[in-house]
């Protein structure tokens, strides 16, 4: 689930409609001061306050020095209410002096249902959360008002600002440090005007340029707003200061090129149904990438894909999108991804263009859409199991046919993704550097380990496929003239449509293309990164942590499953009332900067198949805890997860929440109770739960009705990102089939268990990120990836 970033209007900032303070008796010689523009701000309450009220101090955006900030008059040059498809009616401001009235008016001229006016802002009331400011080019910045709301509270609207947007949050007084209480659901008395912005707790610094994308997809992408990976003393060695692979000599460069061919295959078959070929240019300092495609023939099956004038109708009858592709004359189709938006370039059928091509008087048309969070591969995706619910494998050496039956000794990782499906990346070992021996005059690009052949899985939106990279070249600065086309061309009068008509997700539709690259139980935790600084380098063997984890060394106890490094169960079950007894304990569990505790979820999947909605249609059964400013102690609630959530419809958040009731108040449902000890409250527990210790661990207990003791369960879990349902920050799918009958005393079940939990729960504080695998006896099964997150995955990384 994503969070819902709304936006309402305010005004002018220079033209709010408190009254304005009475002035002090001034000497004479200050009268003429009077005149000078703001001076009713400047005056009665200083110049470093009126600075902050007026949006002219730059540190809100922590781009340059304070000192050249604050040369800059940051007035608000026009506005632009428009509609936004999740939020409904929005404003923007522009200010800066980057800003024409006609850029001004294009950039408006893109949202939907959108008015431009001139030299004001935007209208507001007393919901306002605060700015997202962004700096959107130089000296040029969009202040997108963001506001209190059901399912967007402080937290959630600075989280949605920084990690959707890219953007520095600032605060209103709603949300400012002296009240960082206030949310959705007192924020209707709030008359804070907008002068009360704060800008004391959201000064930021420069964007770390290591982020990598929230949640699954940071497995392999950097964030869309993240400027890309450092050089070390401009080296070709890639670093990320506490990365496993920082300085790894297998990681990407960060700007390079490569020919590229990619053939797709139909599941159990080693027919190729697509061909492509091409030339793609990467620039990762900057977040940017290039495809220069100039052949495609078969049937494309993705999502996300580019525009397509001629879809299989046969495919699209049962919900998936293929793409007859038949680009064989000779012509060029160019993408462009650079940070959260990506491009689609036509060249004039009178040209001559080839790949790298720079001059954009040549371009035909150009459509765009916002990917939001969903950034380029970053250089050491497959060497690290960072992200969530991923994995890595070093498989070491193989040779392998590579070329026209060249022979080439390569270094293969296997990285386990969201989908439960992995890929295969095939890095050179031998380079062309190792033939010179000693001779130091070599040319650094025949030092590169580079990229041979990468095995794509279909995740379950496509076919699989083998993409093999050749002709690699190394890229400098002057070569950033490849990736400014879309700019060129706008600057010479051409447009730039867009095809996502403000649609976020996947379809809906359930239905699921099988891989033939599905996670075993061969797949087993082994990060080595080869990093001359990293050495936490872990393996385990599978077979025996399964072995361990589900045995229950007294058949009269609960038995424990360590499904994560974030969630333990402890189950038995109940023959004197035919229930299911659980305890689920959700470990590192922070508070937000309100106090509130993140949304917490416990769902029952239909079948072993690790999806967000049930395969064959409908809702799924969660129980749902969660935290709001006003309760002093968390509460579970049984509801259903919509299937509309995946797509992103605004109305799921709402059908979610109306669908809630209190566990306790629920039929099968008895002995409920849900312990936060860190909010140093007094939670109860039911009557034989076992106690914990720890602080940071929220645990929920419930007996659940059932005819018969169960030979297995399918759960999956989430843990939020805020209170307010939005984007989860760790989620898995896992089983359960271990239920022991119950003991007969609790509290000896509570002795029996304590000590196994707790060394359990100290275990996974110093966990290795192999724990991330689910250990339970079918093996590991990863949720499948959720709304926005979903959007694209597969298409960037077979472009």
């Amino acid at each position: 689930m994503m969070i819902k970033l709304l936006v309402v209007h305010l005004p002018m900032l220079t033209g709010t409609t408190a009254t304005p303070k009475q002035l002090a008796q001034l000497h004479p010689k200050f009268h003429a001061h009077i005149k000078c523009p703001y001076a009713d701000r400047w005056l009665a309450k200083g110049p470093e306050q009126a600075v902050i009220e007026l949006g002219l101090d730059r540190t809100v955006v922590g781009h340059k020095d304070a000192s050249h900030r604050r040369n800059v008059e940051m007035a608000t040059l026009g506005s632009c209410t428009f509609t936004n498809p999740f939020s409904g009616d929005s404003c923007t401001e522009y200010r800066g002096t980057g800003w024409t009235t006609d850029s001004m008016k294009e950039r408006c001229s893109q949202e939907a249902s959108s008015t431009f006016t001139e030299a004001e802002g935007c209208a507001f009331d007393g919901n306002a959360a605060g700015y997202c400011v962004k700096e959107v080019a130089d000296e040029t910045f969009e202040y997108n008002v963001l506001v209190l709301s059901a399912v967007a509270d402080c937290d959630g609207n600075k989280m949605a600002c920084e990690t959707f947007v890219g953007g520095t949050f600032t605060a209103a007084s709603a949300c400012s440090v002296s009240d960082t209480s206030t949310n959705a659901n007192n924020s209707a008395t709030s008359t804070s005007p907008v002068s009360d912005f704060s800008t004391t707790e959201n000064v930021s610094t420069t964007t770390s340029t290591c982020d990598i994308a929230p949640g699954a997809i940071g497995a392999a992408h950097q964030a869309a707003f993240s400027s890309g990976y450092r050089c070390v003393s401009r080296s070709l060695t890639n670093s990320c200061p506490d990365a496993p692979a920082q300085g790894s000599p297998y990681m990407w460069p960060l700007k390079w090129a490569a020919d590229y061919e990619t053939q797709n295959m139909a599941f159990g078959s080693d027919e190729v149904v697509f061909t492509s070929r091409g030339r793609t240019f990467y620039s990762l300092d900057k977040n940017w990438k290039r495809s220069d495609t100039t052949y495609q023939l078969g049937v494309l099956r993705t999502i996300g894909q580019g525009p397509c004038d001629d879809l299989d109708e046969a495919w699209e009858e049962i919900g998936l999108t293929a793409c007859i592709k038949n680009q064989t004359d000779g012509t060029m189709t160019t993408m462009l991804h650079k940070g959260n938006m990506m491009y689609f370039l036509s060249w004039k059928n009178d040209t001559i263009v080839e790949p790298g091509e720079a001059d954009a008087t040549k371009i035909e048309d150009c459509s765009s859409i916002n990917v939001q969070i969903v950034g380029n591969i970053r250089p050491d995706w497959f060497l690290d199991a960072r992200g969530d619910s991923t994995g890595t494998q070093y498989l070491g050496n193989q040779h392998v046919f590579y070329d026209s039956n060249t022979p080439k000794l390569v270094k293969q990782w296997r990285k386990k993704d969201f989908a439960s499906q992995y890929f295969v990346m095939s890095m050179m070992e031998n380079p062309l550097s190792k033939k010179a021996g000693n001779d130091t005059n070599v040319d650094p690009e025949d030092s590169i380990h580079w990229p041979l052949l990468l095995n794509i899985p279909g995740e379950g939106f496509g076919d699989d496929m083998l993409q093999r990279y050749s002709n690699h070249t190394l890229l400098a600065d002057d070569d950033d003239k490849l990736f400014t086309l879309v700019e060129n061309y706008l600057e010479n009068g051409g447009t730039c449509v867009d095809v996502g008509g403000g649609e976020i997700g996947p379809p809906i539709s359930e239905v699921h293309i099988p891989s033939n690259l599905e996670i075993d139980e061969s797949f087993l935790s082994n990060e080595f990164t080869f990093s001359p600084f990293w050495q936490n380098q872990s393996s385990y063997d599978n077979d025996a942590v399964l072995s361990d984890s589900n045995e229950s060394s007294d058949p009269s106890s609960k038995a424990v499953t360590e499904v994560s490094d974030r969630v333990i169960v402890e189950s038995c079950f109940d023959d004197s009332t035919n229930s299911i007894d659980m305890s689920v304990y959700y470990l590192d569990i922070e508070t937000t900067d309100a106090g509130t505790l993140p949304w917490m979820a416990l769902g029952f999947r239909s079948s072993d198949k690790c999806a967000m909605t049930p395969p064959d249609g409908g809702s799924t059964p969660i129980i749902l805890i969660t935290h709001s400013s006003t309760e002093a102690d968390p509460v579970a609630h049984s509801g259903d997860l919509v299937p509309e959530a995946k797509a992103m419809s605004e109305d799921s958040y709402t059908a979610i929440y109306q669908s809630l009731v209190p566990l306790a108040d629920s039929l099968d449902y008895s002995d409920v109770s849900v312990s936060a000890p860190m909010l140093g409250s007094a939670s109860s527990f039911a009557a034989g739960t076992s106690s914990i210790a720890d602080e940071d661990t929220v645990t929920l207990s419930f007996k659940q009705v059932a005819e018969n003791k169960p030979d297995v369960i399918y759960f999956t879990y989430a843990i939020g990102a805020q209170s307010q349902l939005s984007v989860h920050t760790t989620r898995e799918c896992f089983e359960i089939r271990d239920f022991p009958s119950c003991p007969t005393s609790r509290k000896s079940a509570a002795d029996s268990v304590s000590v196994s939990i707790g060394d359990l729960i100290a275990d996974s504080s110093e966990a290795s990120t192999a724990r991330i695998e689910d250990i339970s006896t079918s093996g590991s099964h990863v949720l499948e990836i959720s709304a926005t997150l979903t959007l694209l995955f597969t298409f960037l990384l077979t472009i």
